[in-house]
Protein backbone atom coordinates (compact mmCIF):
# COMPACT_ATOMS: atom_id res chain seq x y z
CA UNK A 1 0.00 0.00 0.00
CA UNK A 2 2.80 2.43 0.83
CA UNK A 3 4.39 1.81 -2.55
CA UNK A 4 1.09 2.43 -4.34
CA UNK A 5 0.60 5.74 -2.54
CA UNK A 6 4.11 6.84 -3.50
CA UNK A 7 3.62 5.82 -7.12
CA UNK A 8 0.19 7.45 -7.39
CA UNK A 9 1.52 10.70 -5.98
CA UNK A 10 4.71 10.70 -8.04
CA UNK A 11 2.98 9.86 -11.32
CA UNK A 12 -0.24 11.81 -10.80
CA UNK A 13 -1.41 15.40 -10.64
CA UNK A 14 -1.54 15.61 -6.84
CA UNK A 15 2.25 16.00 -6.66
CA UNK A 16 1.85 19.49 -8.15
CA UNK A 17 -0.42 20.51 -5.28
CA UNK A 18 0.59 18.57 -2.18
CA UNK A 19 3.71 16.76 -1.14
CA UNK A 20 6.02 15.17 -0.42
CA UNK A 21 4.52 11.97 0.96
CA UNK A 22 5.36 11.37 4.62
CA UNK A 23 4.73 8.11 6.46
CA UNK A 24 4.08 7.98 10.20
CA UNK A 25 3.77 5.11 12.65
CA UNK A 26 1.22 6.35 15.18
CA UNK A 27 -2.02 8.28 15.42
CA UNK A 28 -0.38 10.84 17.69
CA UNK A 29 2.39 11.47 15.18
CA UNK A 30 -0.22 11.84 12.44
CA UNK A 31 -2.16 14.37 14.53
CA UNK A 32 0.96 16.43 15.20
CA UNK A 33 1.84 16.41 11.50
CA UNK A 34 -1.73 17.39 10.61
CA UNK A 35 -1.57 20.34 12.99
CA UNK A 36 1.47 21.62 11.11
CA UNK A 37 -0.14 21.10 7.69
CA UNK A 38 -3.90 21.76 8.00
CA UNK A 39 -5.94 20.62 5.04
CA UNK A 40 -3.38 18.08 3.86
CA UNK A 41 -5.09 14.69 3.46
CA UNK A 42 -3.94 11.55 5.24
CA UNK A 43 -4.46 8.04 3.93
CA UNK A 44 -4.88 5.83 6.97
CA UNK A 45 -5.45 2.21 7.79
CA UNK A 46 -7.64 2.69 10.88
CA UNK A 47 -6.63 -0.70 12.24
CA UNK A 48 -2.93 -0.10 12.51
CA UNK A 49 -1.61 0.08 16.05
CA UNK A 50 0.62 2.72 17.52
CA UNK A 51 4.28 1.76 17.74
CA UNK A 52 3.91 1.31 21.47
CA UNK A 53 0.59 -0.50 21.12
CA UNK A 54 0.89 -3.09 18.34
CA UNK A 55 -2.15 -4.99 17.17
CA UNK A 56 -5.25 -4.36 15.13
CA UNK A 57 -7.21 -2.38 17.71
CA UNK A 58 -7.10 1.36 17.00
CA UNK A 59 -5.43 3.46 19.64
CA UNK A 60 -7.59 5.44 22.06
CA UNK A 61 -5.60 8.44 20.84
CA UNK A 62 -7.19 8.00 17.43
CA UNK A 63 -10.76 8.31 18.68
CA UNK A 64 -10.46 11.30 21.01
CA UNK A 65 -8.53 13.68 18.76
CA UNK A 66 -10.37 16.18 16.57
CA UNK A 67 -9.50 15.53 12.92
CA UNK A 68 -11.42 18.49 11.49
CA UNK A 69 -8.29 20.00 9.92
CA UNK A 70 -6.97 16.71 8.53
CA UNK A 71 -9.05 15.05 5.79
CA UNK A 72 -8.84 11.33 6.55
CA UNK A 73 -8.96 8.85 3.69
CA UNK A 74 -9.86 5.35 4.86
CA UNK A 75 -7.45 3.02 3.03
CA UNK A 76 -7.32 -0.46 4.52
CA UNK A 77 -6.26 -3.95 3.65
CA UNK A 78 -8.83 -6.69 3.83
CA UNK A 79 -8.74 -8.50 7.15
CA UNK A 80 -10.14 -11.80 8.27
CA UNK A 81 -13.41 -11.81 10.16
CA UNK A 82 -11.52 -12.99 13.23
CA UNK A 83 -9.70 -9.66 13.36
CA UNK A 84 -12.29 -7.02 12.45
CA UNK A 85 -11.41 -3.36 12.36
CA UNK A 86 -13.86 -1.03 14.02
CA UNK A 87 -14.60 2.47 12.83
CA UNK A 88 -13.61 4.67 15.74
CA UNK A 89 -15.88 7.50 14.72
CA UNK A 90 -13.58 9.49 12.45
CA UNK A 91 -15.26 11.75 9.88
CA UNK A 92 -13.68 9.98 6.92
CA UNK A 93 -13.69 12.08 3.79
CA UNK A 94 -13.24 9.18 1.38
CA UNK A 95 -12.80 5.42 1.30
CA UNK A 96 -10.39 3.27 -0.71
CA UNK A 97 -10.24 -0.52 -0.57
CA UNK A 98 -6.86 -2.11 -1.11
CA UNK A 99 -7.00 -4.47 -4.06
CA UNK A 100 -10.48 -3.30 -5.08
CA UNK A 101 -10.62 0.38 -6.02
CA UNK A 102 -7.09 1.62 -5.42
CA UNK A 103 -5.65 1.90 -8.92
CA UNK A 104 -3.08 4.68 -9.14
CA UNK A 105 -5.35 7.20 -10.85
CA UNK A 106 -8.09 6.69 -8.26
CA UNK A 107 -5.65 7.22 -5.39
CA UNK A 108 -4.34 10.38 -7.06
CA UNK A 109 -7.84 11.74 -7.71
CA UNK A 110 -8.92 10.97 -4.15
CA UNK A 111 -5.96 12.86 -2.72
CA UNK A 112 -6.74 15.87 -4.92
CA UNK A 113 -10.43 15.80 -4.05
CA UNK A 114 -9.74 15.72 -0.31
CA UNK A 115 -7.22 18.57 -0.05
CA UNK A 116 -8.62 21.38 2.10
CA UNK A 117 -12.04 19.72 1.91
CA UNK A 118 -13.29 21.50 5.03
CA UNK A 119 -13.49 24.75 3.06
CA UNK A 120 -15.59 23.04 0.40
CA UNK A 121 -17.94 21.68 3.05
CA UNK A 122 -18.42 25.12 4.57
CA UNK A 123 -19.34 26.60 1.19
CA UNK A 124 -21.74 23.74 0.47
CA UNK A 125 -23.39 24.32 3.82
CA UNK A 126 -23.87 28.01 3.00
CA UNK A 127 -25.50 27.09 -0.29
CA UNK A 128 -27.67 24.45 1.35
CA UNK A 129 -29.16 27.13 3.58
CA UNK A 130 -29.90 29.70 0.89
CA UNK A 131 -29.87 28.19 -2.61
CA UNK A 132 -32.46 26.20 -4.52
CA UNK A 133 -31.95 22.54 -3.52
CA UNK A 134 -31.44 21.50 -7.13
CA UNK A 135 -28.82 24.22 -7.63
CA UNK A 136 -27.06 23.03 -4.49
CA UNK A 137 -27.14 19.46 -5.78
CA UNK A 138 -25.63 20.39 -9.15
CA UNK A 139 -22.89 22.48 -7.55
CA UNK A 140 -22.11 19.71 -5.06
CA UNK A 141 -21.52 17.24 -7.89
CA UNK A 142 -19.68 19.83 -9.99
CA UNK A 143 -17.23 20.74 -7.24
CA UNK A 144 -16.66 17.06 -6.48
CA UNK A 145 -15.72 16.50 -10.13
CA UNK A 146 -13.78 19.75 -10.52
CA UNK A 147 -10.41 18.02 -10.21
CA UNK A 148 -10.90 17.09 -13.87
CA UNK A 149 -12.44 18.68 -16.94
CA UNK A 150 -15.99 17.73 -15.79
CA UNK A 151 -18.04 18.69 -18.87
CA UNK A 152 -21.80 19.01 -18.55
CA UNK A 153 -22.54 15.41 -19.72
CA UNK A 154 -20.26 14.00 -16.99
CA UNK A 155 -21.87 16.07 -14.25
CA UNK A 156 -25.33 15.24 -15.61
CA UNK A 157 -24.53 11.52 -15.54
CA UNK A 158 -23.32 11.78 -11.94
CA UNK A 159 -26.74 13.23 -11.10
CA UNK A 160 -28.55 10.48 -12.99
CA UNK A 161 -29.65 12.66 -15.92
CA UNK A 162 -29.02 12.98 -19.61
CA UNK A 163 -27.49 16.33 -20.52
CA UNK A 164 -30.64 17.62 -22.21
CA UNK A 165 -32.78 16.58 -19.24
CA UNK A 166 -30.51 18.46 -16.85
CA UNK A 167 -30.69 21.54 -19.07
CA UNK A 168 -34.51 21.37 -19.11
CA UNK A 169 -34.69 21.02 -15.32
CA UNK A 170 -32.48 24.09 -14.92
CA UNK A 171 -34.59 26.17 -17.30
CA UNK A 172 -37.82 25.06 -15.64
CA UNK A 173 -36.52 26.04 -12.20
CA UNK A 174 -35.09 29.35 -13.39
CA UNK A 175 -31.64 28.57 -12.05
CA UNK A 176 -28.24 29.15 -13.71
CA UNK A 177 -27.41 26.80 -16.57
CA UNK A 178 -25.28 23.76 -15.67
CA UNK A 179 -22.29 25.04 -17.65
CA UNK A 180 -22.22 28.24 -15.58
CA UNK A 181 -22.44 26.30 -12.31
CA UNK A 182 -19.67 23.93 -13.39
CA UNK A 183 -17.46 26.85 -14.46
CA UNK A 184 -17.83 28.50 -11.05
CA UNK A 185 -16.98 25.21 -9.33
CA UNK A 186 -13.85 24.79 -11.44
CA UNK A 187 -12.62 28.35 -10.88
CA UNK A 188 -13.26 28.05 -7.14
CA UNK A 189 -11.33 24.78 -7.02
CA UNK A 190 -8.34 26.20 -8.87
CA UNK A 191 -8.20 29.33 -6.72
CA UNK A 192 -8.75 27.41 -3.49
CA UNK A 193 -5.95 24.94 -4.19
CA UNK A 194 -3.65 27.68 -5.46
CA UNK A 195 -4.16 29.59 -2.23
CA UNK A 196 -3.74 26.47 -0.10
CA UNK A 197 -0.59 25.28 -1.85
CA UNK A 198 1.01 28.65 -2.55
CA UNK A 199 1.36 27.65 -6.21
CA UNK A 200 0.36 29.84 -9.19
CA UNK A 201 -3.22 29.32 -10.29
CA UNK A 202 -2.09 28.56 -13.84
CA UNK A 203 0.01 25.63 -12.64
CA UNK A 204 -2.85 24.34 -10.52
CA UNK A 205 -5.23 24.64 -13.48
CA UNK A 206 -2.97 22.36 -15.52
CA UNK A 207 -3.17 19.77 -12.74
CA UNK A 208 -6.97 19.97 -12.75
CA UNK A 209 -7.67 19.13 -16.36
CA UNK A 210 -7.05 22.40 -18.20
CA UNK A 211 -4.94 21.74 -21.28
CA UNK A 212 -3.30 25.19 -21.17
CA UNK A 213 -3.05 28.12 -18.78
CA UNK A 214 -4.61 30.30 -21.46
CA UNK A 215 -7.76 28.16 -21.34
CA UNK A 216 -8.13 28.91 -17.65
CA UNK A 217 -7.61 32.64 -18.29
CA UNK A 218 -10.31 32.58 -20.96
CA UNK A 219 -12.71 30.83 -18.59
CA UNK A 220 -12.21 33.37 -15.79
CA UNK A 221 -12.59 36.31 -18.18
CA UNK A 222 -15.73 34.82 -19.72
CA UNK A 223 -17.39 34.02 -16.39
CA UNK A 224 -16.14 36.88 -14.22
CA UNK A 225 -14.63 39.52 -16.48
CA UNK A 226 -11.37 39.06 -14.58
CA UNK A 227 -8.01 37.46 -15.20
CA UNK A 228 -6.68 34.96 -12.62
CA UNK A 229 -4.51 37.79 -11.28
CA UNK A 230 -7.62 39.95 -10.98
CA UNK A 231 -9.39 37.23 -9.01
CA UNK A 232 -6.48 37.07 -6.57
CA UNK A 233 -6.47 40.85 -6.22
CA UNK A 234 -10.16 40.66 -5.27
CA UNK A 235 -9.50 38.01 -2.62
CA UNK A 236 -8.92 34.75 -4.45
CA UNK A 237 -10.89 31.79 -3.12
CA UNK A 238 -12.79 33.95 -0.63
CA UNK A 239 -13.90 36.21 -3.47
CA UNK A 240 -15.04 33.17 -5.44
CA UNK A 241 -17.10 31.95 -2.48
CA UNK A 242 -18.99 35.24 -2.42
CA UNK A 243 -19.49 35.21 -6.19
CA UNK A 244 -20.86 31.67 -6.02
CA UNK A 245 -23.31 32.51 -3.25
CA UNK A 246 -24.50 35.67 -5.03
CA UNK A 247 -25.02 33.93 -8.36
CA UNK A 248 -26.42 30.63 -7.15
CA UNK A 249 -28.50 31.97 -4.27
CA UNK A 250 -29.63 35.47 -5.31
CA UNK A 251 -31.80 37.38 -2.87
Amino acid sequence: MCERILMAHRMGDSQAVVGPVVFVGSWQELAELGDRHPGSPALVDPGFGDLDDPGVTPSIWASVYSWSSTPLIHYARRRSESAPVTDVGHPYTAFLRAGADDDLSTIDETILRCIDVRRVRLLLERLRRCADPFTHRIFHHAVNLAIGSAPVPVVAASLGFEERTLQRHSIARGIPRPHAIISLARIFTVERLAEWSGKPSGSIALSLGFTAKSNYRRLTRRQLGLSPTGIQEHGGAEYMEEVIVRRLAPL
